[in-house]
């Protein structure tokens, strides 16, 4: 969001800047109306990337992320939220309640990671898997068990097949909740480490409270 922010505010330096570089190019230099409008946008570029550029920098700095690698995380959320979207889709052709449950649990998990990078792409490098495998793997079980769920006259193999596949979508979800907990670990050692301190603050008052 804060990144967004400085595209706005490069926007709001550039469009002026545009505008007042295409009315000048109108009225002292004698070209056809295309250059100037050429020219009104060459002043919107020069004057947008700067400014973006400027503004962006110190939250990636906080984030302790390039640009580079700015741009490749929020393609690889990109990616994972298409696919969370098409884990949502394979609702419909659930058919009972306890599958439900499971692919429920397994897509609010995933949206939940991936919004959680999302405001904090630094927590991206600390769980790269649930991007490269993780959410690909479930999807691709969810899909298929849920088309040949819905399949009649199955065999003795294939029911069996569907309650291996089952399973399986069980160690995803486990495996998505240790990537969540991954996620927050740092957190909750932050909350840890902030309840000792104040645990040492107040013994410190009541100290001097009883030494008066």
């Amino acid at each position: 969001m804060r990144y967004n922010l400085s595209r706005i505010f490069g926007t709001l330096v550039g469009i002026p800047v545009s505008l007042i570089v295409f009315t000048t190019s109108i009225f002292t230099i004698d070209v056809w109306l295309i250059f100037d409008v050429l020219i009104g946008i060459g002043g919107f570029v020069l004057s947008y990337i700067p400014t973006q550029r400027l503004t962006s920098r110190a939250y990636l700095q906080e984030m302790n992320l390039t640009r580079k690698d700015y741009r490749y995380i929020q393609h690889q959320i990109m990616m994972a939220q298409g696919k969370t979207k098409r884990i949502l889709k394979s609702f419909i052709k659930i058919r009972s309640i306890q599958d439900f449950r499971l692919i429920n649990d397994i897509y609010r998990l995933a949206r939940t990671i991936n919004q959680s990078v999302k405001h904090r792409p630094f927590h991206f490098f600390n769980i790269e898997s649930f991007y490269y495998s993780h959410i690909d793997h479930a999807l691709n079980l969810i899909e298929s068990y849920t088309r040949l769920s819905k399949m009649p006259l199955k065999s003795k193999d294939e029911r069996q097949t569907l309650q291996q596949t089952r399973l399986t979508l069980e160690e995803v979800r486990r495996t998505l909740i240790a990537d969540l907990k991954q996620i927050n670990a740092s957190d909750y050692e932050q909350l840890d480490t902030e309840m000792k301190l104040n645990q040492i603050y107040k013994q410190r008052r009541s100290r001097k409270e009883s030494d008066k």
